[in-house]
């Protein structure tokens, strides 16, 4: 049986309502008033341009026609699952990202647009290809290191001098994949679960992914769907991982 294989991670789509150009026909533009220099002395969309057609689009399609209507019912519940995680990462890549992605939806001006469609491709205002350099004003010049998984005030001198001083129980978790670091009440750094610090979102995703394995009749995918859900609100995504290894099924995700 040939597998269908559906990657529910979230990828980043140009806005249909962007200007797009080919990457060739911009720099035949370029070198036509004048070279690279000059192109980038006098149009003030040169960078957010860069970041934008530096990357060609590639169609990316499935034929779930053959699917049974369950499957295909299960199949978005767990697109909208995915579109949760899509979310998340946004933030976690850097706690700016929200508010900045609201104010450029609602620039209607050619440079807004652009601008629109980079942030959406690189997942934040700042140009994951060439150097890092954000093509958004008012944004810090480099994309945060540790995006929004620390306290945007800790260094990282404090971070590890917190970590050195952690009982020997607690090293695994504050280091975990799947905690934050915050501030307590008192100001201390403090490890943050996922599963607390991004409770609202985690428990929708969770309840997507039930309703999903309720849907579908494939008894590898029901496991994985159940287990990964299950996992999001426990913070402990072991079983789950194990689940998605064995996955023989027309659809095969995955998700987190």
């Amino acid at each position: 049986m040939k597998t269908a294989w559906v990657w529910l991670a979230c990828l980043p789509l140009l806005s249909s309502a962007a200007p797009q150009a080919p990457a060739a026909a911009y720099r035949a533009r370029a070198r036509a008033q004048g070279g690279v220099a000059a192109q980038q002395a006098s149009n003030p969309v040169w960078d957010v341009q860069r970041a934008l057609y530096r990357l060609a689009p590639v169609p990316m399609a499935v034929d779930i026609s053959k699917l049974p209507a369950s499957e295909k019912q299960a199949l978005g519940k767990m697109v909208r699952a995915a579109q949760v995680m899509d979310a998340l990462f946004l933030r976690q890549s850097w706690a700016g990202n929200e508010t900045l992605l609201t104010a450029l939806a609602q620039d209607a001006t050619p440079l807004g647009r652009y601008r629109l469609s980079a942030f959406l491709l690189h997942k934040g205002p700042w140009d994951r290809i060439h150097d890092g350099k954000s093509f958004v004003p008012g944004v810090p010049k480099a994309r945060p290191a540790g995006g929004s998984f620390y306290p945007p005030d800790a260094t990282k001198a404090e971070v590890e001098k917190w970590m050195a001083g952690l009982p020997a129980q607690e090293k695994p978790y504050a280091t975990s994949f799947f905690t934050v670091i915050r501030r307590d009440p008192a100001g201390k750094l403090t490890w943050v679960p996922y599963s607390v610090a991004y409770q609202a979102e985690l428990g929708e995703a969770a309840r997507l992914l039930r309703e999903a394995a309720g849907l579908t009749t494939q008894p590898t995918l029901k496991a994985y769907l159940e287990k990964r859900a299950a996992a999001l609100l426990s913070n402990d995504y072991y079983a789950s991982d194990v689940a998605w290894m064995e996955l023989d099924a027309s659809i095969e995700p995955t998700v987190g």
